[in-house]
This record gives structure tokens, sequence and C-alpha cells, in this order.
């Protein structure tokens, strides 16, 4: 039980690397706020960690509205009296060339994968300094370390979040608020479920978990401005 009795925000919870990553929180003995756009989802996945044994409080928020985010951190505070741990998740993926891009496509990426970090984490900064500290832990992808043709508003949004990750880190020194990004590679979820890739070669939502736990944890509560990368390795055909 590393995680018993803090509070977690975790954002995208709903479904995919948010969900698994909620549901690892939980077996480990925190309360869970549950944030994401789709309430249907969300109540699935808080039942799932209410039989757990862990509470879990349903937020429907849009992450990239300013004033749905401070609603959500209140809503916590109300419910928890305080936020330990806030995980960025949500996110959205668009693969196109630099040349083929949408501006609106463009700026949804920025706005999902960058701005909605920035303004939780915002938004947790002040309970978390009240509190002592905290752990920020940001979803982010291996396009966010890595070049890849067809990635171009993608990557730049994660590579955008992976900068504010080691910006953030070392402003929450004084403060004992840490940042970590996780930084996996393709992941068979929701997002890529319409790109024709061999699946057998890919992770699995739960395959990010335990190191979400680990910096969530006081196990690495001298860690911070670091990326973890996790990606698939095998032999050749499975």
């Amino acid at each position: 039980m590393r995680l018993k009795g803090r509070v977690a925000i975790v954002t995208g919870a709903g479904r995919g690397i948010g969900r698994a990553i909620a549901l690892g929180f939980a077996s480990e003995g925190a309360h869970l706020v549950l944030a994401a756009r789709t309430v249907g989802e969300l109540e699935a996945a808080a039942q799932e960690i209410r039989a757990l044994g862990s509470p879990a409080l349903v937020v429907p928020t849009d992450v990239t509205d300013e004033e749905q985010v401070k609603a959500m951190v209140a809503a916590a505070l109300d419910e928890f009296g305080g936020v330990d741990i806030l995980v960025n998740n949500a996110g959205a993926g668009s693969f196109r060339p630099a040349w083929g891009t949408p501006l609106k496509s463009w700026e949804g990426m920025i706005s999902i994968n960058a701005t909605s970090t920035f303004l939780c984490t915002k938004h947790v900064w002040k309970p978390m300094r009240k509190a002592g500290g905290g752990s920020i832990i940001n979803v982010s992808s291996l396009s966010g370390t890595r070049v890849y043709p067809m990635y171009a508003a993608y990557s730049a949004s994660k590579w955008a979040q992976i900068g504010f990750t080691k910006v953030t880190a070392e402003e929450g020194k004084p403060f004992n608020i840490r940042a970590n990004a996780l930084a996996p590679g393709k992941v068979d979820t929701a997002m890529r479920a319409n790109i024709a890739e061999d699946k057998t070669r890919m992770l699995k939502a739960e395959d990010c978990v335990g190191a979400a736990i680990f910096l969530a944890s006081d196990e690495s509560r001298y860690v911070t401005g670091q990326v973890i990368e996790i990606e698939w390795f095998g032999p050749q055909g499975g």
C-alpha cells in the first residue's frame, strides 16, 4: 500500500493508460479523482476502483478549459482535503506530415497534450506547496524524445510537455514538488485503434503502471526532472 491515503488526480482516466494508472493507484491505497470528458467511462472506472476498496470522485472536465480545471481541483480539495499526486495523462494523436497538417489539428494537439498539462499543474501547485510537496507525473511519449516522420503536431506537443516537465521540476525543488514524465512507445489503446500496425509488437496500457506507481510513491522521493522511456522489445515476430 505505497500510496495509502494519498489523493491522486488522473486526467484522461476513463480509458487507456489513465484508467490503468488509476486502477494501479487504487490497488496501492490511493484516493482517486477521475477527470475526462466522457462521464460514462469515468463512472465505469470509478466502480472498479471502489470495488478495490478505494474512494473515487468523478469530475467531468475539459482539461483545456482553465475554469473547468480550477473547478476540478476545487472538487478534489472539497472531497479529500488535498492533492498529493497529479497524473497529466489526457491526450490525443494526429499523424500527418508537417506540410499536410491543418492549423486546427496543430492547435488541437498543442492544446490537449501541452496546454492541459500546464493548466492542471498550475492549479495543483498552490495546494501541493501548502501541503509540503507532491508528485506530478506527465504522460508523454517516445515522440517527445525522438523524431518520427508523420508526427509533426503530436511530436511538437510532446516535446513541449517534456520541456515543461523539466522546468517545473526545477521550480518545484524548494517546495518538495517533484515533476517527472513517462514516455511510452506505441501502446495498444483506442487512440491507435484505426492505425494499421502489428498489435503484437505494442505495449499494453498496464505496462505503464509500475513506473507511475514508483514516481508517485516515496520510493522516488529524490527523483525529479526525469523521463522514463517505456518501449516494447522482444524477439522478432512476437
